[in-house]
């Protein structure tokens, strides 16, 4: 399970192109435990830190991601479109993002975006890299919106955490929780309802909300138990570490 209340949206996203080694190395630097990043497949089969389904957005390439190969993303800008200071950062595969978050000493929530791939192609990388390079598996979750992910991680890497992402958390929670020997499920900060809340809680779940960039707008949030926000602005929860009371 996590052990850290704070975690690192896509890397420190806020002041560093998200899922980069820049994003990464800052929110060491800048004390977060935890970050987390996403994984998707290239059209060769390689698997990159990377959150969309198309280079567009966040590099100086265009195209969507089955379009392109370890060779055609190893030139590509993915800094410029933030800062200048960035222009150097390039996507980086899923091996060499664990090894340096495995060097940086942080905890990690890997999430596994399969868009229009099968499971396989995308989380058998991803469990190899794990396999090969982690050594704390107490500081490792593998969380997805896609519930096929989670089961083939279940399957092939019974021992590495599992947590089950939500938009709103559907009323079978339970039973899909259960079934996929879960250890935590996760949701949009502005979905849960302290009912809600309780019953996950009541039922040993841990409990982290994504994305909340505004530590006031969530301080009810951890009265009800929440054990960990996803947050682009770490920085802003860290210099207020304890929750407001409302």
């Amino acid at each position: 399970m996590i052990t850290s209340a704070i975690i690192a949206h896509r890397g420190l996203s806020s002041l560093a192109p998200e899922n980069t080694l820049a994003a990464l190395k800052l929110a060491a630097a800048q004390g977060v435990q935890w970050v987390e990043i996403d994984a998707i497949a290239l059209g060769d089969g390689t698997v990159v830190m990377w959150h969309d389904n198309s280079v567009d957005r966040c590099s100086n390439g265009t195209g969507p991601m089955s379009e392109h190969s370890a060779s055609s993303i190893k030139d590509l800008d993915c800094g410029s479109w933030f800062s200048d200071a960035f222009n150097q950062e390039r996507i980086v595969n899923i091996e060499q993002a664990v090894l340096q978050i495995q060097s940086l000493g942080l905890g990690l929530n890997l999430e596994i975006k399969l868009y229009e791939n099968n499971a396989a192609t995308v989380a058998a990388p991803v469990l190899a890299a794990l396999q090969k390079h982690w050594q704390d598996f107490d500081k490792l979750i593998i969380s997805s919106f896609d519930r096929t992910a989670l089961d083939y991680c279940q399957l092939h890497a019974p021992h590495i955490q599992r947590g089950k992402l939500y938009n709103t958390i559907p009323s079978n929670w339970q039973d899909e929780l259960k079934q996929l020997k879960a250890v935590s499920c996760h949701c949009h900060y502005q979905h849960l309802t302290a009912p809600l809340a309780a019953a996950i809680k009541a039922q040993g779940y841990d409990l982290y909300c994504y994305t909340a960039n505004d530590p006031s707008s969530v301080n009810q949030h951890w009265q009800w138990g929440v054990d960990a926000m996803i947050t682009d602005y770490p920085q802003r929860f860290l210099s207020t570490p304890e929750p407001i009371e409302s």
